[in-house]
């Protein structure tokens, strides 16, 4: 029993090679990619019967293939030496990230037509990152810069109460019903130092707007220096795993 679990633990893993693997990868990776044009015929009011019975099939269909990869991935990864104890490994096994996303893309097979949690599907596109070395890649960057990334959260978040702070202070005297508290101010601090920019809350006095200039340009510079220290990070990761693979094999 124990080998015949170990075979399913291993054939349901990405970087397992045999034939049965990549056939299995391939299915099911084509189903997540369908689960796209699925949702957008959904959405189309106008759709035929036959076309929304097709589709409904479908995603019943794309559902079950998913819950039953889940519930084989949690029942044989045991057979892994870091989740081998039943139920406190499998616990383990299921809070992962990939586990976790496979649940929520799941889990509106369980809740159908329960409106705004079928929303959830969309989870589905995430789960390729399993199929990919992406998310690997992500999480040694993110390990090894994981210094200069709080360096840079702290300054970010700084900024946010900064803003809001201040632009409530001034702007909510000029037009109390627009900046009514700070949970506005803080909305308006996101809008600006992201750059996007509504337009639905902008100050009117021009201390207001020289704090909104101010956000703006510590905004800029700040989203660039994280985007450059993961720039920096990935690029060396992608050179390492260039280097490893043209290294010779040792004799």
């Amino acid at each position: 029993m124990s080998q015949i679990k170990r075979a399913i633990y291993n054939t349901l893993q990405f970087n397992h090679r045999s034939k049965l693997t990549s056939a299995i990868n391939g299915f099911i990776i084509l189903l997540i990619l369908l689960s796209v044009p699925v949702d957008v015929i959904e959405s189309l009011g106008d759709a035929g019967p036959r076309l929304k019975r097709l589709v409904l099939h479908l995603d019943l269909f794309m559902s079950a293939v998913f819950a039953l990869e889940y519930a084989l991935r949690v029942i044989t990864c045991t057979a892994d030496p870091r989740y081998a104890k039943p139920i406190r490994g499998r616990i383990k096994y299921m809070l992962t990230p990939l586990m976790i996303i496979d649940l929520l893309a799941i889990s509106p097979f369980f809740i159908l037509g329960a409106g705004y949690l079928r929303m959830l599907r969309v989870f589905r596109i995430l789960m390729l990152m399993r199929y990919t070395n992406a998310i690997e890649l992500m999480d040694t960057v993110i390990t090894k810069k994981k210094s200069e990334l709080m360096i840079c959260g702290a300054f970010i978040l700084m900024l946010w109460v900064w803003s809001a702070f201040m632009i409530y202070r001034v702007e909510h005297v000029a037009q109390p019903l627009v900046f009514r508290n700070m949970l506005d101010a803080m909305w308006w601090s996101v809008e600006t130092f992201t750059t996007l920019g509504y337009g639905d809350l902008y100050p009117i006095t021009y201390l207001g707007r020289a704090i909104a200039a101010v956000t703006v340009a510590a905004g800029l510079i700040l989203f660039a220096i994280t985007t450059a220290v993961l720039t920096a990070g990935i690029v060396q990761e992608i050179q390492r795993f260039e280097k490893s693979k043209r290294k010779p094999p040792e004799v």
